[in-house]
């Protein structure tokens, strides 16, 4: 009798605290951005005179000689302090 008594318990505490995390409290409210929020950007425009358009650099990338690695790990963990 004793065993289905804290065998209850442990099952009503667990059911609860699976019910608990449903509810919204003062606690747990606060402002998130919305991912799912779409923003209407300007459509790209093609220039009437593609001569105005700078000339590309020779012998180099797109990368124009950075390090890909090196901007990646900026991007996670800020550049380094000189």
């Amino acid at each position: 009798m004793k065993s289905k008594l804290i065998l209850g318990a442990i099952a009503l505490s667990a059911l609860s605290g699976t019910l608990a995390g449903c509810g919204s409290t003062g606690v747990f409210d606060r402002e998130r951005p919305d991912e799912f929020a779409v923003t209407k950007a300007a459509p790209l425009v093609i220039p009437a005179d593609l001569s105005t358009l700078p000339a590309p650099n020779e012998g180099k990338g797109a990368s124009q000689g950075k390090d890909s690695k090196q901007d990646v790990l900026d991007a996670m963990f800020g550049a380094p302090k000189n």
